[in-house]
């Protein structure tokens, strides 16, 4: 059950090989990125109002203070929401259509806090996108190499020492 959405590709690197070599599926979590996927989110418009962001603007990996600032953030979110309008989709079930059609993903965690987004977020097993669509949004969403655990933050985590260890 990893992390896996158009903003957080890092297991692309090991994990989803593995897991394609091992004929073994997975079932991401967070695939719309803490709700920054789904369209709601306007770029230097701190959110406000009853959803993740607007109730905490600080929570955790979706942040938004740092993922406002980075611009591949907003190339993402922009080239969803373009295919998406192409459809008559929402930006959600463009972001989850390219996730089911990624490798060894069997199905997603969906996070969907009231019945409207389930439905919209269940409209995406009828959305085909095109391989030129597929593509557009990989090449947007590309990992970096400066991404965790590989980054700054990975070499950390992977010297840090604990105490009491060795």
């Amino acid at each position: 059950q990893p992390q896996y959405s158009l903003l957080v590709r890092d297991i692309e690197h090991e994990v989803v090989p593995a897991a394609v070599d091992a004929n073994i599926g997975l079932l991401p979590w967070s695939p719309l990125g803490g709700g920054w996927l789904s369209g709601k989110y306007v770029r230097d418009q701190a959110p406000t109002g009853a959803t993740r962001l607007g109730e905490n603007p600080e929570r955790g990996m979706e942040a938004w203070k740092q993922r406002n600032a980075r611009e591949q953030t907003w190339t993402i979110i922009d080239t969803v929401k373009s295919i998406a309008d192409a459809h008559g989709a929402s930006s959600s079930q463009v972001a989850l259509s390219w996730l089911g059609a990624q490798p060894a993903v069997t199905a997603v965690i969906l996070g969907a806090r009231t019945v409207a987004q389930l439905s919209d977020n269940l409209g995406a097993v009828d959305l085909q996108l095109s391989s030129d669509e597929l593509a557009s949004l990989t090449a947007a969403s590309a990992p970096r190499a400066d991404d965790y655990p590989y980054g700054v933050g990975g070499v950390a985590q992977r010297n840090r020492n604990l105490e009491g260890g060795r």
